[in-house]
């Protein structure tokens, strides 16, 4: 990388590292942080751990430890906050929920079967011949490209069943997809052994990551909790849409028992 990129790089990560802490705070002051629980969560734990790493800067011993430990707490609480959103979304029809957070699982494991395949010859030497942190980039994919999948079918149905939604859950959702759709094209990228585009997949998620929590600090505000009252007509009559999505969710909830 041109030593102009790298010192881009670095101020954007330094810009990163209070960026994470002052979107967090602004859910907290907002008093949003209990609806977007473990976002809220992902901001903290994910802020610390790149802080963290600035401060072990030259000891790459101490900064893969770092990685190691801080990725996999990561991957969860990504699952969780995408299942916490659609919750949101659903939240007068549990069955659906429930249902939902079945697709998210399965999609999880497809996504995963794709990502080791798509490695093709580069896992010659086996999966456990692979360094730890192509092996990590795999898994991040993995779950990155899941997410985006299951928002796909998400918002796919919300097309064929108008909801109403606060502003936030859709602005919310919209930043998820962003962020996750693009993430999952750069670890392809840094997973697929492309060497020669390492250093601006780096740079292309360190400046998605700021762009990212400058929207989450813009554009989710309290007023946004707020269901519209109105809005474009419906396709369908509101009864017969209700009924619809009543007995979508009696089918699944029925499904549990």
């Amino acid at each position: 990388m041109a030593p102009d990129l790298v010192q881009l790089k670095r101020t954007i990560t330094v810009l990163t590292v209070p960026a994470y802490f002052l979107v967090a705070w602004a859910f907290y002051r907002r008093n949003l942080w209990r609806s977007y629980f473990f976002f809220w969560i992902c901001l903290i734990t994910e802020g610390a751990a790149l802080a963290a790493t600035q401060f072990a800067t030259g000891n790459r011993a101490a900064i893969f430890i770092i990685y190691r430990v801080a990725q996999p707490f990561l991957w969860i609480l990504y699952i969780l906050m995408v299942i916490e959103v659609f919750q949101k979304v659903f939240a007068k029809f549990p069955g659906i929920a429930r249902f939902a957070q079945k697709v998210v699982l399965v999609s999880m494991v497809l996504a995963f079967l794709f990502a080791l395949a798509s490695m093709g010859g580069d896992l010659s030497s086996g999966w456990s011949g692979r360094p730890m942190l192509i092996r990590y980039a795999v898994i991040l994919r993995a779950i990155t490209s899941a997410l985006s999948v299951f928002m796909i079918f998400i918002a796919a149905f919300l097309v064929w069943m108008p909801v109403p939604l606060p502003p936030n859950t859709i602005r919310h959702s919209f930043l998820f997809f962003f962020y996750f759709f693009v993430t999952t094209g750069v670890y392809y990228i840094l997973t697929t052994g492309a060497t020669a585009f390492v250093s601006v997949a780096n740079l292309v998620t360190s400046a998605l990551t700021l762009a990212t929590l400058g929207g989450w600090y813009f554009l989710v505000q309290p007023e946004g909790e707020t269901v519209p009252a109105g809005g474009a007509a419906p396709r369908a009559s509101a009864s017969d849409m209700l009924g619809r999505l009543e007995a979508l969710n009696r089918a699944l909830s029925r499904r549990q028992e």
